[in-house]
């Protein structure tokens, strides 16, 4: 991989890191998605930076469940399509009671709803043997 990938690679992925700390500490801000995207974009460029990344004391918790291979529990399945879900309804309704929910946003929204749990579904789901 050329050099300047690599570094562009890291920049984006320590970006995402420092939003995924942001996003600990902040509520209403997502700190997964933004973990796992940098994690996507180190391990592609500096694997040695998302270990020094998820060595932080703060992201310890995530970095147990991002390198975890062990399937996801229905428990957890269930608890993050009714975050999303209760995400989507609230937002579609706040959206709607401020006159800016169009027919392309509330697609879109459930679109994107749609993928997100088609993902949740397949996420390291136990296969029968």
């Amino acid at each position: 991989m050329a050099l300047p990938l690599r570094w562009s690679l890291a920049a984006i992925g320590v970006a995402c890191f420092v939003l995924g700390i942001i996003g600990a500490l902040v509520p209403g801000m997502p700190t997964t998605i933004f973990l796992l995207l940098g994690s996507f974009f180190v391990t592609r460029s500096c694997p040695w930076i998302e270990d020094r990344m998820l060595a932080i004391p703060l992201l310890r918790p995530y970095a147990t469940f991002i390198r975890s291979k062990e399937p996801m529990s229905r428990k957890a399945r269930i608890t993050a399509l009714s975050m999303m879900w209760t995400s989507i309804v609230i937002s579609s309704i706040v959206l709607g009671f401020a006159g800016k929910l169009t027919p392309l946003v509330g697609g879109f929204a459930a679109l994107l709803g749609i993928v997100g749990t088609v993902s949740i579904l397949m996420f390291r789901r136990q296969l029968a043997e």
